[in-house]
């Protein structure tokens, strides 16, 4: 039998949604699949996208232009199947994250701080000590978050916020603000999978897959977890950042010393001293 064309666009969520979809017999006997990256802009083919025949996609406003959802639909042909998937961020486990560019992780508290005439020690005692809720509404900064996830929930079938606030305190369900977990993205998968009506992934399938991401876990400051009142972590919690082993303390020490060193690569520098520790 001929396979079908399926073109997947997406952000770094769309590669371990593919591999997921890979693991249905079902799937990948019926689809060759081509995945194009959302965030820089890759092209897809007009060619491609005339005899696709399923098309993925996380929802991309006007403002994308050719790559827009909307444009992009235009081009498919009458018989193409569309599914929109969700496109997962999530900043409850990290409230102070900064959109700011130049600095990978950016932390809005220890970025005040950087501008003060403090040393090394003095910024990893406020940051560690200060009272955050007496400096940011948390409250507000979630709520806020939890519309937008809302709002880009509404293009999908497959909902997902409400499984996310119903379980992220008991289990860590995000490495990053935007590398969700495998339970995450296997919903996702099978959600996609019934909306082809084809068989959800089974047990020895998701057993077997690894976890997405797992360079890095971004660390949760203790303040936060008690705030949340997560149970999966505390002070004294390890996280995995690009092979060592680090608490909180220890991953906001490298990132104190990689700014006050001048430098703007963070990855670069957790993985250099990663491997002096």
């Amino acid at each position: 039998m001929k396979k079908k064309t399926c073109i997947l666009q997406a952000n770094c969520q769309g590669e371990p949604i593919e591999d997921l979809l890979n693991l249905s017999p079902e799937f990948k006997e019926s689809y060759n699949t081509y995945r194009f990256t959302n965030y820089i802009r890759e092209p897809i083919p007009d060619e491609l996208l005339s005899k696709c025949d399923l098309f993925l996609y996380q929802h991309l406003a006007k403002g994308w232009g050719e790559l827009s959802s909307e444009t992009i639909c235009s081009k498919l042909k009458d018989t193409c199947k569309t599914i929109a998937f969700p496109s997962m961020l999530f900043i409850h486990y990290w409230p102070l994250w900064s959109r700011q560019k130049g600095f990978d992780y950016p932390d809005i508290f220890l970025e005040s701080l950087f501008e003060r005439d403090l040393d090394e020690s003095q910024i990893i005692h406020l940051f560690m000590n200060a009272k955050l809720t007496n400096i940011y509404d948390f409250k507000s900064i979630i709520a806020e978050s939890e519309k937008i996830e809302r709002q880009k929930e509404s293009f999908c079938s497959a909902k997902y916020v409400d499984h996310i606030l119903a379980n992220y305190k008991q289990r860590k369900l995000f490495n990053t603000i935007n590398h969700p977990g495998k339970e995450l993205l296997t919903n996702t998968a099978n959600a996609i999978l019934f909306e082809l009506n084809l068989s959800e992934l089974t047990t020895a399938h998701i057993g077997a897959f690894p976890e997405p991401f797992p360079d890095f876990e971004q660390p949760i400051h203790p303040q936060i977890a008690e705030y949340l009142g997560l149970e999966f972590c505390g002070p004294d919690t390890r996280y995995h950042v690009y092979g060592a082993e680090l608490t909180f303390r220890e991953y906001a020490i490298r990132y104190i010393k990689c700014r006050k060193l001048g430098m703007e690569d963070f990855i670069g520098f957790l993985q250099a001293t990663a491997h002096k520790s």
